[in-house]
């Protein structure tokens, strides 16, 4: 199934799926490894785990109930950075099990932490680096949440996570 298709199903299913208002709580989704997903080393593509990802953070944002604050706020959720280590490889026709959880987030990114299973075998892990804009500015998860009602505080940044924002401000600094 394309991604279009799997997007339709994803806000097809939210109609019927019972939400976890928990922005904390980890996003689980299954795909299946079909011959489109592939490359031509017959394996899952690299770039199919970020739409994943993708799929798995839209489902996030409607499961915490934001997403009629998106659409009636104007919000909009862009992706500034990703990063991925593949450890195993998913073969044609493999599940993937995708879990996807907002780990913690600083004044102007939200930090999503992205793993994919089969079984209980951890095949790839990452993380995904998110701002909310409206009318164009970025408006921290603090505010974002306050909106909702919910008063949130962010988790202590994980190691992992504080490594790649280093790593991103380096870069970030070579390129001035």
């Amino acid at each position: 199934m394309n991604l279009i298709g799997r997007l339709f199903l994803l806000l097809l299913s939210a109609v019927f799926r019972r939400k976890n208002a928990d922005p904390l709580a980890p996003i689980q989704m299954r795909f299946r490894v079909w011959p489109h997903d592939m490359d031509i080393n017959i394996h899952l593509t690299a770039a199919r785990y970020f739409s994943f990802g993708d799929l798995c953070r839209t489902r996030w944002i409607i499961d915490t109930g934001m997403g009629s604050a998106y659409l009636k706020e104007g919000y909009r959720a862009v992706l500034n950075a990703q990063e991925m280590t593949y450890i195993r490889e998913f073969r044609p026709f493999s599940r993937v099990d995708a879990r996807v959880q907002l780990v913690c987030w600083d004044e102007k990114y939200g930090y999503f932490e992205q793993r994919f299973y089969s079984g209980d075998q951890l095949f790839s892990v990452g993380h995904a680096r998110v701002a909310i804009l409206k009318n164009g500015k970025v408006k921290g998860l603090d505010a974002v949440f306050a909106d909702q009602g919910l008063a949130l505080s962010s988790p202590p940044e994980t190691e992992a996570v504080a490594d790649w924002k280093a790593t991103l401000a380096a870069k970030r600094q070579s390129f001035s």
